[in-house]
């Protein structure tokens, strides 16, 4: 008997896969060694390649395979929990770091560059909640290939769903030329995006552009996974003296060595004083 009545499912917020391109390339290359690995083992088991030479080879390709499942597979599943949960630790904590510089009052006007689907916007908003005047802007070039289904459509999705629209307002334009006035905001923040420049001066054009926006006392909040050596050197040889930095400890060393360099989530604060 019908009560009338239709459970509905709570919907959760999708801040998306990044570098979508990447992920699938692992996994294929996992899936790719994994087979490798599987036919060779078949033809020695089933005696399809004699004694000597080619039973070497198939060894060979066999170590090869199962190195390249490891590699591939393990990589994948890493990018989608970084993407799934990773990075919303990232966030807590790095907003936590803000307010040991600058504290949250919920007045503040706040730029997220890069902001893809709102992950560091809506934090940055829900701290923003108790003050009259707080506003988030987000801004972005929505580039599908750095974060998939990358639209200012799921961005305000996010921020309706987290219950924080009002406080929210999405732009489009480029990190290099921001369209904002000298002093504009109290915080600026941008996660995993500004790598994504090349060459490296536009890299440093972006950073510039994040302190000519900043007001005198605010804070930036960058966290790259590469490039934040880069970033610290520039800061400081633009006279930033107060800067603080995330190493992210164990988990990115070992990303660091098994990426080669080109994954280490690491973080950097600076004080505009």
């Amino acid at each position: 008997m019908s009560t009338g009545a239709h459970a509905t499912q709570a919907v959760e917020p999708d801040y998306g896969i990044d570098a979508p391109g990447v992920r699938r390339g692992m996994f294929i290359a996992g899936g790719g060694g994994a087979v490798l690995a599987v036919m060779a083992a078949v033809a020695q088991g089933f005696g399809l390649i004699g004694a000597g030479k080619a039973s070497n080879i198939a060894t060979g390709l066999g170590i090869l395979g199962l190195l390249v499942a490891s590699y591939g597979l393990f990589m994948g599943g890493y990018m989608t929990y970084a993407s799934r949960v990773g990075k919303l630790r990232t966030r807590d904590r790095l907003l936590g770091q803000v307010a040991k510089l600058r504290p949250w009052r919920g007045g503040e006007s706040v730029l997220d560059i890069g902001c893809g689907r709102g992950l560091m916007l809506i934090g940055a908003a829900k701290r923003l909640v108790a003050g009259p005047t707080g506003v988030a802007v987000g801004i972005d070039l929505w580039r599908a290939e750095d974060q998939r289904a990358n639209t200012a459509a799921a961005a305000m999705d996010n921020a309706r769903i987290e219950g924080v629209a009002d406080r929210v307002r999405i732009d489009t334009g480029d990190a290099r030329a921001l369209p904002y006035a000298d002093g504009s905001f109290d915080v600026v923040l941008s996660h995993w995006v500004v790598h994504n420049l090349e060459p490296a001066e536009d890299r440093l054009r972006a950073l510039d552009e994040m302190l000519r926006v900043l007001r005198p006392g605010g804070v930036i909040a960058l966290a790259d996974i590469a490039c934040i050596a880069e970033y610290r050197e520039h800061l400081q040889s633009r006279g930033v003296t107060h800067l603080r930095f995330l190493g992210g400890g164990f988990e990115a060393r070992v990303m660091g060595v098994l990426s080669g360099g080109s994954y280490r989530p690491q973080a950097l604060l600076a004080l505009r004083s």
